[in-house]
């Protein structure tokens, strides 16, 4: 009996000790997680704080920037209007000049293709009754049939244009029989001479600002049929691109009716002009197909070029030419129309993005 109660004494000993143990083992159990929670917390505390202070200094740091970002657009607004005061003063002094001739005296005489000719220069204020006369009968003459049920409106425009101000022109005089004997014993071509006769075309220019860029904007280049394709537009452009680098112009800009076959290949196909960032085709496809006309442009810098130009233009004008007179299979109308797709979406999609 004796023995059996010791034997259960000791049983019950042993179990209250395992019974402590484990209730100590729990007690230093939370202790230690209160301890972790507590610097949990206090370093999530001094992280706070330390996001705060990094809010802080962001915050200062913008506002700096955004006071510095300030001054910069003051200084760049500034500059701008610099810039912008000086291209005026350029095209106020280019078209101030009375002769632009005169820089180029070699171009004052073309004799080329059994046609002999002088220029003279003239500005739009001081025609003369006959010139005033001349221009719009050459005008309806070579514009009336491109431009169709326009034409009457567009007279009137024209009409108003060409005695402008502004409007610089480069009048083309035919030699006669008994003057180009003269010509010939000039030798030198930069020297002048007596030559009269009848004039058979003009070109009609200004200095203008076409999307901030200096250019010489060409408003007509008209020849009679008689004198067409012996080299004499050519020539009159080569002039007016030499008077536009004269006098520090980013391009010649020019507008052709889309109906003008022969003037688009001329410009395009044989001068190297381009259709301009700036034509309504370019600007908006579906405004161009409501437009009877084209932009074109020949720049002279990389700002010029930049504003004014789409890349591979004239390649893809001569391209499409090239098809409508000589065909192409389905394949490869499909594949130019989806390019030409693709170009005009992601053009509407950067116009409104900008």
């Amino acid at each position: 009996m004796t023995v059996n109660w010791c034997l259960l004494r000791s049983t019950q000993i042993v179990a209250i000790s395992k019974l402590l143990l484990n209730i100590l083992k729990l007690q230093i159990l939370f202790f230690f997680r209160h301890l972790i929670s507590f610097n949990l917390m206090k370093h999530a505390s001094l992280d706070a704080l330390a996001h705060q202070e990094d809010a802080v200094l962001v915050s200062l740091a913008m506002e700096a920037e955004g006071k510095i970002g300030q001054r910069e657009k003051k200084m760049t607004r500034k500059e701008i209007l610099e810039r912008k005061k000086a291209i005026e003063n350029v095209i106020k002094s280019a078209s101030a000049v009375k002769d632009h001739l005169s820089f180029f005296p070699h171009f004052r005489h073309y004799r080329t293709n059994g046609l002999y000719a002088h220029l003279e220069a003239g500005c739009g204020n001081k025609l003369t009754l006959h010139r005033k006369r001349y221009i719009q009968n050459l005008l309806k003459l070579n514009m009336e049939a491109p431009y169709g049920p326009e034409w009457p409106a567009e007279e009137k425009i024209k009409r108003r244009e060409m005695v402008a101000k502004e409007a610089c022109y480069i009048f083309v005089y035919e030699i006669s029989s008994e003057d180009v004997d003269e010509m010939s014993r000039l030798g030198d071509r930069a020297k002048t001479c007596s030559c009269e006769g009848p004039i058979v075309g003009f070109v009609h220019y200004r200095f203008i600002l076409e999307e901030e860029v200096p250019v010489v904007y060409v408003y007509e280049l008209q020849l009679e049929p008689r004198v067409q394709g012996k080299g004499l537009g050519k020539f009159l452009m080569q002039l007016i691109e030499l008077i536009a680098c004269k006098n520090r112009m980013g391009a010649v800009v020019l507008t052709v009716q889309r109906a003008n076959l022969s003037a688009m290949d001329f410009y395009i196909g044989k001068l190297g002009y381009t259709i301009s960032a700036i034509s309504p085709s370019r600007v908006d496809p579906l405004l161009g197909l409501e437009k009877s006309y084209e932009i074109l442009c020949k720049t002279f810098d990389d700002e010029a070029q930049a504003v004014l130009e789409i890349k591979s233009q004239r390649t893809n004008y001569m391209e499409n030419r090239y098809e409508t007179e000589h065909g192409m299979d389905d394949h490869m109308i499909k594949s130019e129309e989806r390019i030409e797709f693709k170009y005009s979406w992601s053009r509407i999609f950067l116009g409104r993005c900008c």
